[in-house]
């Protein structure tokens, strides 16, 4: 992997003295005399280390350090700093404070800039595997496997700020829970990849039926809740008969066989004071009707207080 390094030093006999050993070492090297120069380099090459001189400022006394580190673009370049041999301890602890990755105190030799620069980068290196590593981990902690979609805990995680939200700011919030009619049946019938297959087509479909403001969730099995926030009633109910209708055109293929399914759809608005718990109680009391009802059927939650039904 070519590592990319911009060298910016106003002395053109230094800065050679900076470049050349990259070269030799096989590192692409762009050259700047001056702060313009320099920043222009880093944001057009994006470069993995900028090796500047101490002395490299603006017009108006800013360094290209800060200003680096201060822009989110290019915060990630790793910059290492050729200070003059008066440098003091303290200006030193400053810089590294500021975000320099390393100090290089002139004069330099060859060998000496070679290592720094190769140590800033794999010191770069090192930090960016850690940050995709947290964020893959942060992707697992919330997201579905399957479906891609919010797991059970981060979608209700997500109920619970939005009625804070909706509570704060006096707006409409509604959800819609659905399930997946006969589903064992198709696991049965068919195999779990089949049954895989119809989530992923499902989720795809209720997906494409719902606004970027609203979330959608994997409660787990074939059970799903869409959050649906600055959503009153009347547009509630128009939304959880849109999602049955886009399920029920649905085709999934696996193994050669084109599946279909249906869903039941029971859905609430929050009625301005209940908790999270007692909203989804409701919806899901609603979800069971639509199941008496025969199934692929949306019904409305009754207002008030409601008990989860057992489930057979």
């Amino acid at each position: 992997m070519t590592v990319n390094v911009v060298v910016a030093h106003s002395d053109p006999s230094a800065r050679d003295e900076l470049a050349a050993p990259l070269r030799e070492s096989g590192y692409d090297v762009a050259e700047a005399a001056d702060y313009e120069a320099a920043l222009a380099a880093c944001h057009q090459l994006v470069p993995d280390v900028a090796l500047v001189s101490k002395g490299i400022e603006s017009p108006a006394g800013g360094t290209l350090l800060d200003e680096l580190k201060a822009d989110p673009e290019v915060f990630s370049i790793a910059v290492v700093l050729v200070a003059p041999e008066e440098i003091r301890v303290a200006q030193a602890r400053n810089l590294l404070d500021r975000g320099a990755e390393d100090v290089l105190v002139e004069p330099v030799n060859a060998a000496e800039v070679l290592a720094r620069v190769r140590s800033a980068h794999r010191t770069k290196t090192l930090v960016e595997e850690l940050v995709g590593q947290g964020r893959r981990l942060e992707t697992m902690l919330h997201e579905d496997a399957l479906t891609g979609l919010f797991n059970r805990r981060y979608v209700l995680t997500r109920l619970a700020g939005l009625i804070s939200g909706a509570r704060r700011h006096g707006r409409p919030l509604s959800v819609a829970m659905i399930d997946v009619d006969h589903f064992k049946q198709i696991n049965d019938a068919h195999g779990h990849d089949a049954g895989d297959a119809v989530l992923v087509a499902i989720t795809s479909a209720l997906r494409d039926r719902l606004r970027a403001e609203d979330e959608l969730g994997r409660l787990g099995g074939e059970e799903f809740l869409a959050l649906l926030p600055d959503t009153p009633a009347r547009a509630a109910a128009a939304v959880s008969e849109d999602l049955r209708q886009s399920v029920e055109e649905v085709r999934a293929h696996s193994g050669g066989q084109e599946l279909s399914a249906t869903v039941s759809v029971g859905w609430a608005s929050w009625d301005g004071d209940e908790d999270a718990d007692r909203l989804l109680k409701r919806a899901d009391r609603a979800l069971y009707e639509a199941k008496d009802a025969g199934r692929n059927a949306v019904r409305a939650a009754e207002q008030g207080s409601a008990s989860l039904r057992p489930r057979t």
